[in-house]
């Protein structure tokens, strides 16, 4: 993990977060798109101002896919002591083997497209 010194994001005294952060894209430190960034969580400590605690992300073209939108419990949550560098996509330093953002499409391959003859699954 690298040190805030060595972090991109920290050289900005402010972050608009509608500007800077909602709607990039999210990409591990190997550079797999995982997502976008759907919300903010933010925390209101008592003494001192409010800070963004975690990046949340959904899995939103999916559900486009299959209707609704998914509700904030189904969200996925990325700390945001995990984000290296905020630019025309947000990165972070962990590996997309190592989160659970990707089960749905994990899922959607392993049992829908692996089906499919020609797709080169099975």
């Amino acid at each position: 993990m690298s040190s805030d010194d060595d972090r991109r994001l920290s050289r900005r005294t402010t972050i608009d977060l509608r500007l800077h952060l909602l709607d990039r894209q999210i990409h591990d430190r190997d550079g797999v798109p995982l997502g976008v960034v759907d919300d903010v969580e933010i925390d209101m400590p008592d003494d001192g101002p409010p800070r963004v605690s975690a990046l949340l992300t959904g899995r939103a073209l999916f559900y486009r896919l299959i209707g609704g939108g998914p509700h904030v419990s189904e969200l996925d949550r990325i700390p945001f002591d995990r984000v290296r560098d905020i630019d025309v996509r947000v990165a972070i330093d962990d590996k997309q083997d190592d989160l659970e953002l990707a089960w749905p499409e994990r899922w959607c391959r392993d049992h829908i497209v692996a089906r499919i003859p020609g797709s080169g699954q099975r």
